[in-house]
């Protein structure tokens, strides 16, 4: 009998063990093997799109000249650039130049085009115009915290997003993370697994303006409260199990 209790003990002892032991750890990219050479593709330029904000600075040799196209105040810093909305039909309205059309066109497409407007009038000979995304946002919801991410530059893929995320758990489905996007007025659900590099060819590696990415979990998450409840009961159910076995076999033996 005392035999009988110490395997009893023992079991019993594993079995809470067991139940309390943590989660294997997560891992990305499981597929990406060392030294291989992968082909990787240059980030995609951005298309701007109505409700934009650009932000457009036109110099030259002489500021005077180029004074006339910068909307800032003379005290503003020299990063400072004014700001231009895209507006529902896809136009701005850039001073002396009047209404032009962006939405559609590259932010370089951009630049080219007010510069040769600028050339064409005979304003400045060779202006040099700089035009950048002034409201990227990428928005981020789920396990991962839920925060608008401003970003800085105008570039962005899925892991620098969830490098600059809260941290996430074995309760997060990296396998299927969803990215919704929006253009030309159609939404689209994307899945990407951060387990494989296939997700270096999905078309929402390199995030664009208004991009959501949703960090799902794997099911019914709990409280501190439900999770030990939950262990308590499998542990008990495990020891009843256990206890019955040997009561049988001891019997029966």
């Amino acid at each position: 009998m005392r035999t009988c209790l110490k395997c009893l003990v023992m079991t019993f002892s594993l079995a809470l063990a067991f139940s309390c032991a943590t989660p294997k750890t997560l891992g990305y990219l499981q597929d990406l093997q060392y030294g291989q050479e992968e082909p990787a593709a240059a980030a995609p330029e951005l298309i701007v799109q109505t409700g934009d904000q650009l932000g457009i600075h036109v110099s030259c040799e002489n500021p005077q000249l180029a004074a006339p196209f910068n909307l800032i105040p003379e005290t503003a810093d020299a990063s400072e650039v004014h700001r231009y909305s895209v507006n529902p039909d896809g136009n701005i309205d850039f001073p002396i130049l009047g209404k032009l059309t962006v939405a559609g066109n590259t932010l370089k497409e951009v630049q080219d085009l007010l510069a040769a407007r600028i050339r064409e009038l005979g304003l400045i000979r060779n202006p040099i115009v700089l035009v950048t995304l002034e409201n990227f946002t990428v928005t981020v919801i789920g396990s991962a915290g839920n925060q608008v991410m401003p970003i800085q530059g105008n570039s962005v893929n899925l892991l620098q997003v969830l490098a600059k995320s809260a941290p996430i758990d074995e309760k997060t489905r990296i396998k299927d993370v969803m990215v919704l996007r929006t253009e030309n007025g159609e939404r689209k659900a994307y899945s990407v697994n951060l387990q494989s590099k296939t997700l270096f060819n999905s078309p929402v590696y390199y995030l664009k303006q208004n991009d959501v990415v949703y960090f799902k979990p794997q099911g019914i998450k709990l409280d501190t409260t439900g999770q030990m409840a939950l262990s308590f009961a499998t542990t008990t159910l495990t020891a009843l199990s256990i206890i019955t076995n040997i009561l049988l076999w001891t019997r029966y033996r």
